[in-house]
């Protein structure tokens, strides 16, 4: 890659990265704006918007938590990102750089979270029957799935 298209790949990667954060809070801010904590809106039969927040880490684990959890696993996120962009600057595809900038968005989606509301807001309920996955959000999808696809590209290699 050259420099100059590594510049261009460099911004149109950090560009989506904060499109990930835009849409990623803009959704939290609406479901936050429209929604009761605990209530449900059916949107298919298979999909319910229901507003929850997860004061533990991915899937709800390590919830219920202490105070001293929550600076711990907002330090940890802080770790990740740093470590996120390092990597990110390391990478030689643009297709790493652009699935990273996704990882790096989603989790600073969630970190402005447990910034502004201790917690993170999760409101996608996806169930069949009464198996109900745990609830998430946008950053939440952004950063599973660029993980998944990540780890197929490399492995395709």
């Amino acid at each position: 890659m050259t420099k100059a298209n590594l510049k261009n790949v460099h911004f149109f990667s950090i560009c989506l990265g904060i499109f990930v954060i835009i849409f990623d809070q803009a959704t939290k801010w609406s479901v936050l704006a429209f929604m009761e904590k605990g209530e449900k809106i059916s949107v298919l039969p298979f999909v319910n918007l229901v507003l929850t927040f997860n004061y533990g880490t991915s899937f709800g684990l390590l919830t219920p938590y202490t105070g001293m959890q929550r600076y711990m696993i907002t330090f940890v996120t802080i770790l990740c990102i740093i470590f996120l962009i390092y990597v990110f600057f390391k990478l030689k595809t643009s297709t790493e750089k652009i699935l990273c900038s996704f990882l790096i968005g989603g989790a600073i989606g969630n970190l402005l979270d447990r910034f502004s509301h201790g917690a993170v807001i999760d409101f996608l309920d996806f169930y069949y029957n009464n198996w109900h996955w745990p609830a998430f959000n946008v950053a939440d999808a952004f950063i599973s799935s660029s993980a998944f696809l990540l780890i197929i590209f490399n492995l395709s290699r």
